[in-house]
């Protein structure tokens, strides 16, 4: 059996099939690819540590059916969309944990990848979502010596200090084995092996916050350093693309981050990279917006009913003043503070993302239903942005719906913070004249947040609507919100 995999990852779809890749680690290579029906794919080798590879495979796999494939010992199912039709997904993010004392109060701590395995083997799902920390790498500091007397040092000596040989070597052998074994625990493994991914990274893949520390500790050389091999790890495990330089499929701006963008049925996904280019003062550069912005213009209302638009970071969340307000009255919150601190409300932001609102209801305007994916916050929520003038003002063309789900692993940050996070937020906020973002009470409660563990099942109707089914932990039955298109 081989130390991890395989996992499959989605990497665009024609009339009648979908281009995958499945990923294995072994320690040689592990023999070729076998899909029903088809001939055998050989292993290509994308990146070796201490005696270890990950090994690709590319195959096709043909829609309205299910494909049987067999690789490294390993034999699992794939089932696509009929023709034309859009799939039928899971969200989720936040697969981890940030430090020990959070990972031991949980007990089953995969609980929702055996329920999520269980909904798959009742109705199968055809795509998975993974939003941002697909892994922790927080225990990094403890567990790479080199790094922890790093961290150790003053703030100007270890921002002058370089990134060693030692250095390199340590964390290429940390963040591959976070991998290997984050992703194959058994209850993970087999949702990995059977459903094809679409993956977006945040700070967690990196470390916490990657992007968002002052410009002397964010340019160092130890940073600048840590964040290649992590960008080297998140291209070969979750994008499952050579590291030396190999296009992303549907790559939006492949010479600035991995933000990519597909059209798959009736459905647009775009994924945004909010840390390849991230800085106190941005989140993606103008190009790199440029870019994105190009590709949902090229949307055709024709051939495509609703735009899913994956932002780790909720664009519809409580300003930074709260926060800071809320975590006043509640002591002791400085995990959930660290959570927030690079929120796309926090002011320097707030340009990019007026920019990126403007553009979404403009989408909306043309007849497409846009929505917004996030994680990142630990709590399930549901947010809307909500337009009062222009052509479109009093119609259904002028919201744009936000569902949080987060996260699948990662606990909530409590029933205090919760209280005091529901109690103390502002009713809405202005983000422009006549437009409005704010939260709303989440699906069948009273409240706002959800504080269990929870992901999202996203699942299409013969009527175009995208029905949104949070899974919570420890509830029988889901909280849902349904997603109309724009026409209806």
């Amino acid at each position: 059996m081989p130390f991890l995999g395989p996992v499959l990852a989605f990497h665009g779809a024609t009339d009648d099939a979908w281009q995958l890749s499945a990923l294995v680690v072994d320690a040689e290579d592990p023999g070729p690819l076998v899909p029903e029906g088809g001939q055998e794919i050989p292993a290509q080798p994308l990146w070796t540590v201490n005696g270890r590879t990950a090994w690709r495979y590319r195959f096709a796999a043909p829609l309205g059916r299910s494909t049987r494939y067999t690789v490294a010992g390993v034999e699992a199912t794939v089932q696509l969309p009929g023709v034309g039709m859009s799939p039928r997904m899971a969200y989720a993010s936040c697969n981890g944990f940030s430090d020990l004392a959070t990972m031991k109060r949980v007990a089953d701590k995969n609980a929702l990848w055996r329920r999520m395995a269980a909904l798959h083997a009742k109705t199968p799902y055809n795509l998975l979502l993974l939003g941002g920390d697909q892994v922790y790498a927080d225990s990094m500091w403890s567990a790479v010596p080199t790094m922890k007397r790093w961290a150790e040092l003053g703030w100007d000596q270890a921002n002058r200090a370089r990134f060693t040989d030692t250095m390199e070597r340590q964390l290429e052998a940390f963040y591959f084995n976070l991998y290997v074994e984050r992703w194959s625990r058994p209850e993970v493994a087999a949702m990995l092996a059977s459903v094809p991914n679409i993956c977006m990274w945040d700070d967690h893949d990196l470390i916490d916050g990657f992007g968002s520390y002052p410009p002397e500790r964010q340019g160092c050389p130890v940073l600048q350093g840590l964040g290649g091999i992590a960008r080297r790890a998140f291209a070969v495990f979750q994008q499952q693309v050579d590291p030396k330089g190999e296009a992303v499929a549907g790559a939006l701006s492949p010479a600035r981050g991995f933000s990519r963008g597909h059209v798959v049925g009736r459905l647009a996904i775009v994924a945004l990279d909010m840390r390849s280019e991230r800085t106190v003062d941005q989140v993606l550069g103008l190009e790199h917006w440029g870019e994105v912005f190009a590709w949902m213009d090229r949307l055709d209302r024709a051939e495509v009913d609703h735009l899913l638009v994956m932002s780790s970071i909720p664009v519809v969340y409580p300003g930074f003043d709260t926060i800071e307000r809320v975590l006043g009255v509640v002591p002791g919150q400085q995990d959930l503070e660290d959570d927030l601190r690079d929120h796309w409300n926090s002011r320097p932001h707030k340009g990019e993302r007026l920019r990126l609102i403007h553009r979404l209801l403009d989408i909306a305007a043309r007849g497409i239903r846009p929505t917004l994916l996030s994680g990142d916050v630990h709590v399930g929520a549901v947010g809307v942005i909500e337009a009062a003038r222009g052509s479109t003002a009093g119609t259904t063309a002028d919201v744009v719906n936000q569902l949080i789900s987060s996260g699948i692993v990662h606990p909530g940050p409590g029933g205090m913070v919760l209280f005091a996070l529901t109690h103390l937020l502002d009713s809405a906020d202005e983000v422009d004249r006549g437009i409005v973002a704010r939260m709303t009470k989440f699906p069948g409660t009273s409240t706002t947040f959800i504080g269990g563990r929870n992901f999202l099942s996203l699942e299409p109707d013969d009527k175009k609507r995208i029905w949104g089914n949070w899974i919570v932990e420890n509830d029988d039955h889901p909280y849902v919100k349904v997603i109309h298109t724009v026409d209806s």
